[in-house]
């Protein structure tokens, strides 16, 4: 009774093992799909469309950076020819100036010494001029020694020399030679604007002292904006006078501008970069102020490539992907990821590198990025 009992057990415990071993068998032979699969329904809804790869021709660009900037003729830091205290500053920083406007007035009792001394010397040169002219004739006629005759020469061109140094002291502090005479002698003289523009800076106040080191203020000519562009010794081959820029000042706008190469440095600065000047497309139209910063692309050449738009193209986890058709059923679309290499991106498209396909390969257009991730 026993052994029967026994039996019994050992049958089923191996019809068990039977089963399971029946059972991992099937499970080993299951085939996943690791497709990304998009119902005719989600199609639609999402108005989705593919796109096959495009040859376009695309330019090779240098990407660098820059300021606005304007020509070193179109921009004046004032200081004075001499010492003095400012007695009159009435600007403010943004005032239009026009070529010749008093801008400031500076005063200094040195001015009064300067103004007398001249008028002395002048008053003095017409008796030296007498007196040379006398002993000249004298020596002439053997009246008179030679030394006298020499001297009276030399003291009358001292004299001369004198004059005309104080006439341009005088006229480097803004004072007239020719219109001075004892009644207009002044301690007062004026700066004067010697180009038209706005004020952009000022570094003094009415009452301080100044001397001729000391910076006042400076003015810029805004009519000549250009774009001074720092490129790399490694690029600075590839730069040739014309090429075409688009730039952008990140501070105003999101906006793209047009300039073009019009100067390349020919020496390689401290920081190892050349200077490019580049004049920019109808800049009078633009709210350019000199000193904004600009981002900018160089065009240095363009061939033909591979292209895909921008948004086809998602990176995940620091890698680049596109979603390439692999069937289409009546149930919907499947797709395969494609590992992508890109380059440069041009109007919203993107290159393509070394991504080798069949004929007419279809990608989906949008969407990447959400299918990929969920």
């Amino acid at each position: 009774m026993k052994y029967i009992i026994y039996s019994i057990l050992f049958i089923t415990v191996i019809g068990c093992k039977s089963k399971e071993a029946e059972s991992t068998t099937e499970e080993s032979t299951v085939v996943t799909d690791d497709r990304v699969f998009i119902t005719n329904e989600q199609w639609e809804k999402n108005s989705m469309k593919l796109v096959t790869v495009e040859e376009q021709d695309f330019p090779t660009t240098i990407k660098v950076v820059g300021k606005i900037d304007v020509p070193p003729t179109n921009k004046v830091v004032l200081t004075a020819k001499m010492g003095g205290f400012i007695k009159s500053i009435p600007l403010l920083v943004g005032d239009k100036v026009k070529k010749g406007q008093r801008l400031v007035t500076v005063e200094n009792q040195e001015f009064v010494a300067m103004q007398q001394q001249y008028l002395e010397t002048k008053q003095e040169i017409a008796f030296l001029k007498s007196e040379f002219e006398r002993q000249k004739a004298l020596f002439d006629e053997k009246i008179t020694s030679e030394r006298n005759y020499l001297k009276a020469k030399r003291d009358f061109e001292v004299a001369q020399t004198t004059l005309v140094s104080l006439q341009k002291q005088l006229q480097m502090i803004n004072i007239s030679a020719t219109k001075l005479n004892s009644n207009s002698i002044t301690s007062v003289t004026g700066i004067y604007a010697p180009i038209s523009g706005n004020i952009t800076k000022i570094k003094t106040v009415t009452g301080s002292y100044i001397s001729p080191a000391d910076e006042i203020l400076e003015i810029i000519d805004n009519k000549h904006l250009h774009l001074e562009l720092s490129v790399f010794e490694k690029d600075a081959l590839k730069l040739k006078v014309g090429q075409e820029i688009s730039f952008r000042v990140p501070e105003l706008s999101s906006e793209v501008y047009k300039a073009k190469v019009h100067l390349i440095g020919k020496s390689i600065n401290e920081n190892r970069t050349v200077d490019v000047h580049a004049h920019i497309e109808e800049e009078q139209k633009r709210n350019f102020l000199s000193g904004m910063f600009a981002e900018a692309t160089i065009k240095t050449s363009s061939s033909q490539v591979k292209t895909l738009p921008e948004t086809a193209i998602a990176e995940v986890e620091g890698k680049k992907f596109a979603l390439k058709l692999d069937e289409n059923t009546n149930e919907g679309y499947y797709f395969k990821k494609e590992k992508v290499e890109v380059g440069n991106t041009v109007k919203s498209f993107v290159e393509l590198k070394e991504l080798e396909l069949q004929n007419e390969a279809k990608f989906l257009e949008k969407g990447v990025f959400n299918l990929l991730t969920e």
